[in-house]
């Protein structure tokens, strides 16, 4: 595995360690701490998604266009100065406040998100490409599992407040660590010397590919049909999974009443089996269809769901339950995220990997938004708790139908793992 894939892994888990101090707990302060009711927090999540929608697809033409390793520092850099202001709106309990800064984080992390991966399909092809967002991924949940863990714990000896600061130093540690470190990629090689007046070739390169315009991107992409029919079913994917992400750590924590610091290990649980897991899940995998593993990973989230649905008809054994639908989600999770990370730059060609990948981001941020819509009408109006997860589950049925359908269609080498 080429040494800079390794260091995007360690650094984006410096970052993601930081985050995880508050993040997962978000919905959490806006109706605990500023008394939002499920519907308005929600809607106010929900709504920060929606703005920063578009950015994906920005992100993702922007990347082809400026390089990778520009747009990953940007993106960590202003990561780190929005986190600060969300903390100072956290001690002050403002709603505007933290509102504006959980914009701002949204949109720097959504603009520069496809950068990350078109980086990694950059440096790899085939299995090893999945290799590598496999790496990419362990070093994302293992910052995620401390950090989750670190947070559960700190909130209640600091606050929120506290929690958030401590997140803002990390980090910027990170933008700063691969600032020092990460070099450019071969895109980022080709697009600094289409940049001068006499382009130079290093030797072997070949001259560097053509960038398109903004138009042409968004028309070879638009008549891509097995594209636009994947794009539909990762976001009815995402409709019924994204609840893993605000619904259910609400659901667990005020409906089956897991306290935060356990909720806090709890969810630590899914950074550490992706972390011991996903190596083995991939290479398990290898050979077999995209297609086919995204199925079998939605199957397994339905499970882990229903499974906490039902044990809010007897919160005696809630807890068991909720620890052993985390550790089925995750294995869920380490299966749709095979193709999530890696069928996107398998389907573009190689000088739009970062405008597919963007797109694929932005239709799946879609899903979420109207999952947190759902989630919070759902926890809001409906009283048994697994007919809540039954109905939450419903877009998953169409997801697997599209999937086995573009499975007939995909070329194998494109839809091999």
């Amino acid at each position: 595995m080429d040494r800079n894939v390794r260091l995007l892994g360690v650094a984006v888990g410096i970052r993601t360690l930081g985050a995880a101090l508050y993040l997962p707990f978000l919905a959490l302060f806006l109706v605990n701490v500023l008394r939002l009711s499920y519907f308005d927090e929600a809607a106010v999540l929900a709504g920060i998604g929606a703005v920063s929608l578009p950015f994906g697809y920005v992100g993702g033409l922007l990347t082809d266009r400026l390089g990778r390793r520009r747009l990953i520092l940007w993106g960590l850099a202003g990561e780190a100065t929005a986190t600060a202001f969300l903390a100072y709106s956290f001690s002050l309990r403002s709603l505007e406040g933290a509102i504006g800064a959980a914009l701002a984080i949204s949109l720097v992390t959504t603009t520069a998100g496809p950068a990350a991966i078109a980086y990694v399909a950059d440096l790899a092809q085939g299995s090893e490409r999945t290799r590598g967002m496999t790496f990419y991924r362990i070093g994302y949940n293992a910052g995620y599992s401390v950090g989750v863990s670190l947070g559960g714990v700190l909130i209640g000896e600091i606050g929120f407040a506290g929690s958030v600061a401590a997140a803002t130093v990390i980090i910027a540690v990170g933008a700063g660590f691969l600032a020092a470190t990460l070099a450019p990629s071969p895109r980022d090689v080709e697009l600094t010397s289409s940049r001068r007046p006499t382009p130079s070739v290093a030797a072997g390169a070949g001259p560097p590919r053509p960038t398109r315009s903004v138009t042409d991107s968004f028309r070879l992409l638009a008549r891509d049909r097995i594209a636009l029919e994947l794009l539909l079913a990762v976001t009815l994917t995402v409709l019924a999974i994204g609840q893993w992400g605000v619904t259910f750590p609400v659901f667990v924590h005020n409906v089956l009443g897991v306290s935060y610091t356990f909720l806090g290990v709890g969810l630590a649980l899914n950074g550490l089996i992706v972390v011991v897991g996903q190596t083995a899940t991939t290479e398990a995998v290898v050979g077999r269809r995209h297609t086919s593993v995204a199925i079998a990973g939605i199957g397994l989230y339905a499970l882990g769901f229903l499974a906490v649905g039902a044990a809010g008809f007897d919160r005696f054994v809630a807890t068991a339950v909720f620890v052993a639908a985390v550790a089925v989600l995750t294995i869920g999770e380490n299966l749709v995220t095979i193709p999530q990370m890696t069928l996107p730059s398998n389907l573009a060609p190689p000088e739009e990997v970062g405008s597919y990948n963007g797109a694929f981001q932005a239709v799946g941020g879609v899903g979420w938004i109207v999952a947190l819509l759902i989630g919070g009408a759902a926890l809001s109006t409906i009283s048994d708790p697994l007919l809540l997860w039954v109905i939450l589950l419903i877009p998953a049925v169409p997801a697997v139908l599209l999937f086995r359908h573009a499975a007939r269609r995909l070329p194998p080498a494109t839809d091999r793992v």
